[in-house]
């Protein structure tokens, strides 16, 4: 016990760490109040605060859509008929604030607002089928909606009719004209976000008192449009529907509808064919003396319509001497006083054995001569002639000659591009042999279904018996439309909209299922998902060519091509253009 007591501290020791922790604990609690600033002080110097900066405003998402009820087309009375005019692609499309020229041509139809420019879209219409003095009982437009991925909570729609006026040199007026021009009025109710979906159809119903504005624009030009006007402004609000490729079917293109009485053309016959081309060189000099005497002669109002006289001529076959070539050289200095030039051959002569099918890049002429319209029974029964050199070779749309309608383009397989067609005839020639199974007994088609979405059907050929390739109960409310059948006869390659973009599928007659080939992300620059469209066989049923926006900054259609199962994906002549619907010639 003493030796435990021996090892503990002493009494001071002890004493010594208790003064030395009271001293430690009143330093806390003294150096504060020494070291602290007065109440005044601290009153009289505040310390500096920071104002939060305002958050930006948030952007709200758009209200879910709702479905649309359509306005039924009235059932014709006596006398009446129901017409469908579809847009005019090459005439129509889109323009944007700060831009001198509309996006002419273009597939895609914006309006509203995005990052402060404002868009507004054109839709021009030909009438010129419907006679002067027609009735129009009802009118309407449909469109299509494509895309609501910039759409914005607020805003408004409106379709406004353009006067008259502007349609002189429609495609030559810079933007200014048509963006701050004084419309005639809006059609139908305006549209907003909640009006406005993807693969839906809003329409604009023609008011009763407007239907005026119709009959004037028959009567006058048989030419009309308007212009799709959305919100502006510093909130992005922007939607877009669908417009239509140039150049290839009306599918999803904006529908001008009529319930109309025709009107009455007034048929005049045309002055009688001279006997030879030195007769009519002297009639042209009589009538050219005419006009610088008395003037030229006042144009028929558009009620009057003249025959036309299908006259077939033949190439000129290589003179045979010297004497020959100057007769023929005379000759062609009399047609070149009565109509111009041989070329292009005018509309009412059809070749009989077309030659010079394509040129070289080097000797590609300004505009493409005329085609005559022959009916797909015809077309597919008119093979395309070994000799013309397009068997095997690609025909394709493309805008690569500026300030000229698109154009039909050639290349091959490997993608060089090789010259460009002198004319449509092979184009559309190649388009019906698409259509049709290998021995001609079925006939694929797009037909509009009860709910106004595309369809294909197989029609049967010598019964004109229909079926739809798809029952209107599997679809839903979307499309399937650009059909090609395959050289083998077993499988159809077609387009759709069921996955939510337009996607290449292939539907096997054998298994009756369909494949999709293509599987399309959002652009990778724009963020907008992209188009795949109008496929085409390669003549061994091995490849498929189609056209494509994907991938490209800006957006542009591009033809891509695949093998049959989808692998091998690659685009096939990429350009700073736009290329579009090709077919593979078989």
């Amino acid at each position: 016990m003493d030796r435990f007591f021996s090892r503990l501290p002493s009494l001071e020791v002890l004493l010594w760490v208790l003064a030395s922790l009271a001293a430690f604990a009143a330093f806390l609690v003294l150096v504060p109040v020494f070291f602290s600033p007065s109440a005044a002080q601290r009153t009289s110097t505040p310390r500096p605060t920071i104002t939060a900066k305002p958050s930006a405003t948030p952007v709200l998402p758009p209200p879910p859509p709702r479905a649309q009820t359509l306005a039924p087309l009235p059932t014709p009375g006596a006398g009446a008929e129901a017409f469908d005019f579809s847009l005019v692609p090459q005439m129509s499309g889109w323009l944007m604030s700060g831009e001198k020229q509309p996006h002419w041509g273009d597939r895609n139809l914006h309006a509203g607002a995005r990052r402060e420019h404002t868009y507004q879209s054109l839709l021009y219409f030909d009438l010129t089928a419907l006679a002067p003095g027609s009735r129009i009982l009802f009118a309407a437009i449909e469109i299509t909606g494509v895309n609501r991925s910039n759409l914005g909570a607020i805003g408004e729609w409106r379709l406004r009719l353009l006067p008259s006026d502007l349609l002189t040199d429609w495609r030559g007026r810079e933007n200014t004209a048509f963006q701050d021009a004084v419309t005639l009025g809006e059609i139908g109710a305006a549209l907003t976000p909640a009006d406005l979906d993807e693969r839906q159809i809003n329409q604009f119903v023609f008011a009763p008192n407007q239907l005026k504005w119709l009959e004037d624009a028959v009567n006058d030009s048989g030419q009309i449009a308007f212009r799709l006007d959305g919100p502006s402004g510093a909130n992005d609000s922007l939607f877009t529907w669908e417009g239509g490729d140039p150049g290839t079917s009306a599918t999803g293109r904006p529908l001008l509808r009529l319930v109309a009485v025709q009107g009455q053309f007034v048929w005049i016959t045309q002055t009688p064919t001279p006997q030879n081309v030195i007769t009519a060189a002297a009639m042209a000099a009589q009538a050219t003396d005419d006009a610088q005497r008395y003037g030229t002669s006042t144009p028929l109002p558009r009620r009057y319509a003249t025959t036309a006289h299908d006259l077939v001529v033949t190439p000129v076959p290589t003179p045979a001497n010297l004497e020959t070539a100057t007769a023929r050289a005379a000759y062609a200095t009399a047609v070149a006083f009565t109509t111009g030039t041989f070329t292009p051959t005018p509309k009412h002569l059809v070749t009989a054995t077309p030659t010079a099918p394509f040129a070289a890049l080097s000797q590609i002429t300004p505009r493409p001569t005329s085609t005559p319209t022959i009916s797909r029974a015809r077309a597919f029964q008119t093979p395309i002639p070994p000799e013309s050199g397009l068997l095997g070779k690609i025909i394709f749309y493309t805008d690569r000659e500026p300030g000229i309608p698109p154009q039909i383009w050639v290349m091959s397989p490997n993608g060089a591009v090789i010259g460009k067609t002198t004319g449509e005839m092979y184009y559309r020639l190649a388009e019906t042999h698409e259509l049709f199974s290998p021995d001609g007994r079925r006939q694929v088609d797009v037909t509009r279904g009860q709910r106004l979405v595309w369809n294909i059907v197989i029609v049967e050929v010598a019964t004109g018996a229909l079926t739809p390739l798809f029952p209107e109960a599997q679809r839903g409310p979307v499309g399937a439309f650009h059909p090609a059948w395959s050289p083998q006869g077993d499988k159809i390659a077609y387009a759709s909209d069921r996955s939510g973009a337009t996607e290449i599928y292939v539907y096997d007659l054998r298994t009756q299922t369909s494949t999709r080939l293509t599987l399309t992300v959002p652009n990778i620059h724009t963020g907008v998902l992209a188009y795949n469209k109008h496929p085409s066989w390669s003549p061994d049923g091995k490849q498929i060519v189609f056209s494509s926006d994907r991938d490209t900054d800006p957006a542009r259609r591009q033809i891509w091509i695949m093998n049959a199962d989808g692998s091998n994906l690659r685009p096939l002549s990429p350009s700073p253009y736009n290329d579009w619907d090709p077919i593979w010639v078989k």
